[in-house]
């Protein structure tokens, strides 16, 4: 099992990389980020910083998500859930490609078992749907 600072690491790059999924990030996008780096007490690192210069490719965001399933219980995915759904309502508009981005989500996640000791069984099947979801939503 990672250390929590990674696993919260990872659910910020996983959020970040949903920002970018319409190419471009909001102010009100930037700021709900910035908040929520610095709740995670991570606002001072580098590589999580440097995620919100440049688009991120949806690859970089479908490996994060895969890597995050496989370690993560009932209450961490409905956290990332959440923290997705508030960086989408940030800016006061939700485009369609959000909306889609997070019900599909919202979809993947009610496929993984509650226990993650289970999950390693669904995660190729987890890696085929994200890579789906993404290339629909970003099509």
């Amino acid at each position: 099992m990672e250390s929590v600072k990674e696993h919260n690491k990872l659910l910020l790059k996983i959020v970040i990389g949903a920002a970018w999924i319409d190419n471009h990030l909001a102010p009100g996008e930037i700021e709900y980020l910035q908040k929520l780096l610095e709740q995670y007490h991570l606002h001072l690192d580098n590589e999580l910083q440097a995620l919100l210069d440049r688009p991120i490719v949806p690859q970089k965001t479908e490996n994060w998500i895969v890597e995050y399933l496989q370690d993560s219980t009932d209450k961490e995915r409905m956290r990332l859930l959440s923290a997705i759904a508030n960086m989408v309502m940030a800016d006061d508009k939700v485009s369609d490609i959000e909306h889609e981005l997070l019900d599909e989500y919202y979809e993947l996640m009610a496929r993984i078992p509650s226990h993650p000791e289970a999950t390693p069984n669904v995660v190729k099947t987890v890696s085929r749907f994200v890579k789906k979801l993404i290339n629909s939503v970003r099509a």
